[in-house]
């Protein structure tokens, strides 16, 4: 049993017998929502627990009132509400159904539960603050770490807000916003990334050029200082885009791995690549001081009409269950539960995209900013291109390539944790030494038919210390 299904079923006894906290809900709520593969083990502790015996009247212990009120106060969908006074049989999709509508009444005793918590006109949490220096002109800060509609305006350090509707948000100093509802947020200057669970879709960010509308996912926004542009990138899901200089149909979708830089005037350019620390919290469209890397840039032949996907570069993140690509949650594991060898451990790691893998005419440019070893690893299924052979040597080192569902491959395909865990594919690793700031030309996978996964590029400056 993995980590997480294991915290999964200890929060799940602690919801059916109500003896959680609200924390603990919340977490319930997110691994719920992150882990629908799990459903069935769900399911399968619903059937031994006695509120499976459930009727009317039990259902409505649940929540505080009665559950079509408060799910349409809350803003559940009325089916689930409805599931409640059907008479459930053992049937399969009748125990998911059971599943679904005790994840749902949770989660409406939750948010009445943090509304009552909150006092009236709250509308966020504060769950962290770091070394934050607030602007005297905030006026959404309120007592106990409540946060009511109003501006924030932070000059430095970084922040956590929860949200009543279930919707998480970070923000970085120096930044500026408005925070209007709990599905509104409107930033003036600055960073913010959110996650959003399912059930809070429509969570919106606005910008000066941009609304930024969630339709279930984790997405970064970044209003530039000057106001001349909007920077919108998404890592989990999908987002709408709607331009505020256009007019309605001017709309567009961004997908995981995607991010565009919206104008003044609602023009969106294709943004290549970005910065993003190994926690996942700090990103940049810019080249800062915490995120120098081996990696000067990051360029291909793609047309940015054509795509709107970026390359991630993550200094010192090569590491076992890394994410490989931008577009999947495939992940690099070591052959063995030792992990990934030190050679390569800590490298400074491009997510390149899976997608790219059948594009015959693709190319990539990769400038470094200092001398390095460049890696290449390399699908084992696939004979060596021209372009590799000949630019670096082929080593006696391979790693495993840990892939998770797919589409058409069924959410029992999931990823697990650790070295020699779960490998799908085997790599191999190739390798350059470049004594100089080089720049390296990398082409297609190639063009043999069959299966195949995408390459990933690492490098390590030659002066390393870990």
């Amino acid at each position: 049993m993995t980590a997480t299904e294991n915290r999964l079923r200890q929060l799940l006894d602690r919801v059916l017998d109500r003896t959680c906290t609200d924390a603990e809900l919340y977490e319930f709520s997110n691994l719920v929502d992150d882990n629908r593969a799990l459903a069935e083990d769900l399911v399968g502790q619903l059937r031994m627990n006695s509120l499976l015996r459930w009727n009317c009247d039990a259902l409505k212990r649940v929540v505080p009132l009665p559950l079509p009120a408060v799910a349409e106060t809350a803003g559940v969908k009325s089916t689930l509400a409805a599931l409640a006074f059907k008479t459930l049989s053992a049937k399969h999709w009748q125990w998911k159904a059971a599943a679904a509508l005790l994840i749902a009444a949770s989660l409406v005793a939750w948010q009445w539960s943090a509304r009552a918590k909150m006092g009236a006109g709250t509308v966020a949490d504060v769950v962290e603050d770091d070394h934050i220096v607030w602007s005297d002109t905030s006026t959404a800060l309120a007592a106990g770490g409540k946060i009511k509609p109003g501006k924030l305006e932070m000059k430095s350090g970084n922040l956590t807000l929860r949200f009543l509707s279930g919707a998480t948000m970070w923000a970085s100093g120096p930044t500026s916003m408005i925070i209007e509802s709990n599905m509104l947020v409107r930033l003036e200057r600055g960073q913010a990334t959110a996650k959003v669970p399912a059930w809070a879709k429509g969570f919106t960010i606005k910008t000066s050029d941009v609304e930024v509308v969630d339709l279930g996912t984790k997405f970064g926004v970044m209003a530039r200082e000057n106001g001349s542009a909007t920077d919108v990138v998404v890592f989990e899901g999908q987002v709408d885009l709607k331009p505020i200089a256009q007019s309605t149909g001017s709309e567009k979708r961004l997908n995981q791995g995607e991010g565009v830089r919206v104008s003044t005037t609602g023009s969106m350019e294709r943004i290549v690549e970005l910065r993003r620390d190994t926690a996942g919290g700090r990103w940049t469209t810019e080249s800062p001081n915490w995120s120098d890397t081996t990696f000067k840039s990051i360029r291909d032949n793609i047309p940015s009409d054509d795509m709107s996907t970026y390359y991630q570069i993550t200094p010192h993140g090569l590491e076992d269950d890394c994410h490989a690509y931008t577009d999947c949650i495939h992940e690099w594991n070591g052959l063995t539960s030792a992990g990934l060898p030190d050679e390569l451990l800590h490298a400074d790691y491009v997510m390149t995209r899976n997608d790219y893998r059948y594009m015959n005419e693709f190319r990539m440019t990769v400038e470094l900013a200092r001398p390095a070893t460049v890696y290449v690893f390399f699908d084992t299924r696939v004979p060596a291109p021209g372009w590799l052979s000949d630019q670096f040597e082929k080593t006696d080192i391979q790693i495993g390539l840990d892939e998770g569902p797919w589409d058409g491959g069924g959410d029992e395909h999931s990823v697990a944790v650790g070295g020699g865990q779960s490998l799908d594919n085997i790599f191999n690793v190739w390798r350059r030494r470049c004594d100089h700031a080089e720049t390296i030309e990398l082409g297609p996978v190639g063009r043999t038919r069959g299966a195949r996964a995408m390459y990933g590029v690492a490098a390590k400056p030659l002066d390393f210390t870990d």
